[in-house]
């Protein structure tokens, strides 16, 4: 395995650049995407007054582009993956800043699946752009870095749409849209500013190995555990415990500064031990918040779960990590992308599911449930995981 790459002084300068750039770029998305998913589900119930089952069938489509994740980035294999991220934040910013104009569910879907192509071209090469920048060097030290760069980013989106909801409690959601796509889409600018630093090289249109299965089934069912959370966690207090939006706004920011001083351990720890012990503790601990998830039924309770759950996704950064461990020269990119498309094979159908199982029942708490189920089962595909820390690679 090749050594990490040495860099001549005209290099290193460019690539400190490229780092400023990309942790400028990466806080403004952060800060317009949390300027707008802090008030979306309450403007769902607000303004279009939709109940759960609304909320997973526009996820289940959010997703969609997601699944496709692969073959977009197949498609667009003759592009850097600097400029597939500006270009996905572009149509993303654009996306949101006119969300809040939609008055019908239905027109809401359609803008919202327009965006979302573009925050999937996005998330789908950020990591690859961050470990080509890191230059084999410290992986996971930089994907916490730059999570906990997300991080103040929402800590900055959150404190604004809180002082807002205070100061002008009847301000109109379409200027939270519209202050986030403008932050999102400026991101995407100084993303197309960045070098070759941030390429990956040459890479494979569409890639799908039998070695990568364990890859593909971890990150499939953090995709389930992470829909059932992130959608119904945060509706279940809006929807069942009627939490008002200064409270979640401000749920969020704590959770926000938690991430922001754990996310660089997170990825120092993975980089020192490797993936497997920091993994398994990670999906010991997601067992447990489901279970309180599923039992518990005060306010207080939820919302440290709540905060709990969201600091132990630190630990996902482990997820890629692995996957650069064992990847082939030219197929990180799209190896994360078939990732996206095996995560949001779950995106696409738990939300539905889980809507749906919430509906028939009268009782949000039987999704959490089915959560713990998928907790166990990754707890013990983690026995699978190689032990001791990644090598360093070009």
């Amino acid at each position: 395995m090749s050594s990490a790459e040495t860099l001549t002084p005209q290099q290193e300068s460019t690539l400190r650049r490229d780092w400023k750039l990309f942790t400028i770029l990466t806080f403004l998305f952060g800060f317009g995407f949390q300027l707008y998913s802090g008030v979306f589900q309450n403007f769902l119930r607000d303004i279009l007054h939709a109940d759960e089952v609304n909320l997973g069938t526009l996820e289940s489509m959010r997703e969609i582009p997601g699944l496709l994740a692969a073959l977009t980035a197949g498609t667009l294999v003759a592009f850097a993956e600097s400029r597939i991220a500006a270009l996905g934040l572009v149509v993303a910013g654009i996306g949101i800043a006119v969300s809040g104009r939609m008055q019908t569910f239905g027109s809401l879907i359609a803008i919202t699946v327009f965006w979302s192509i573009g925050f999937h071209l996005w998330s789908t090469v950020q990591s690859a752009i961050v470990l080509a920048l890191a230059k084999g060097k410290e992986g996971g030290r930089h994907l916490g870095r730059m999570s906990a760069v997300s991080a103040f980013a929402t800590i900055g989106g959150l404190g604004l749409a809180f002082c807002l909801s205070k100061i002008f409690s009847h301000l109109a959601y379409d200027v939270y849209f519209v202050l986030g796509g403008i932050s999102i889409a400026a991101a995407g600018v100084i993303c197309s500013q960045l070098s070759t630093h941030a390429e990956g090289g040459k890479r494979q249109r569409i890639v799908f190995r039998k070695e990568y299965g364990l890859y593909y089934i971890l990150i499939f069912l953090e995709g389930c555990r992470r829909q059932i959370f992130s959608i119904f966690a945060s509706f279940a207090l809006i929807l069942v415990y009627h939490v008002p939006v200064g409270n979640m706004l401000l749920l969020q920011f704590i959770n926000s500064i938690l991430i922001s001083m754990t996310a660089p351990a997170m990825g120092k720890l993975v980089d020192k031990v490797g993936e497997k012990g920091p993994l398994t503790f990670y999906s010991i601990g997601l067992i447990l918040v489901f279970l309180g998830y599923s039992t518990f039924q005060t306010v207080g309770a939820l919302y440290a779960l709540f905060l709990l759950d969201n600091v132990l996704f630190s630990f996902g950064v482990g997820f890629t990590v692995y996957l650069h461990r064992i990847v082939r020269p030219g197929e990180l990119t799209p190896s994360l992308a078939m990732g996206t498309t095996m995560n949001h094979i779950a995106a696409v159908t738990v939300p539905v599911g889980g809507a749906l199982l919430w509906k028939s029942t009268g009782n949000y708490q039987y999704p959490f449930w089915v959560g713990v189920g998928i907790a166990v089962i990754s707890w013990f595909a983690m026995r699978f995981l190689p032990t001791g820390p990644a090598p360093e690679r070009a």
